[in-house]
């Protein structure tokens, strides 16, 4: 087998947990986007191109991806006998389900408190 090949379970553990990092840098440029923009007297986000919504929803697709694939590979990886990097496994699997929840609830609440100023 190559030695870069995806069917190999310590290449998957690898690849989950760079992936699920990444996604975990995504997440704080998306909460450093939504932040900079919060309007705390009246609690809501406030901007004033609709580009701005177009790159947090962009963005924050990114994220549950690579989100996504960090926690499948991580998945698919960790139980398995020939896998001589379970601990990166359960890392990449942990750190994609956490980013991936926190991603829906950012997304969640873009939608609810987006307040549209042009």
């Amino acid at each position: 087998m190559p030695k870069f090949s995806l069917r190999r379970y310590d290449i998957q553990a690898v690849v989950s947990t760079i992936v699920s990092f990444v996604s975990l840098g995504a997440l704080l440029v998306l909460g450093g986007l939504l932040a900079r923009n919060i309007n705390w007297a009246d609690k809501v986000i406030v901007y004033g191109n609709r580009k701005y919504e177009l790159l947090i929803q962009l963005l924050a697709a990114l994220t549950g991806l690579l989100a996504l694939t960090g926690f499948g590979f991580g998945a698919n990886s960790a139980g398995q006998r020939r896998n001589e990097k379970a601990g990166l496994s359960w890392v990449g699997f942990f750190i994609g389900a956490g980013v991936l929840c926190l991603t829906v609830i950012v997304v969640f609440l873009f939608r609810a408190r987006k307040e549209f100023v042009g």
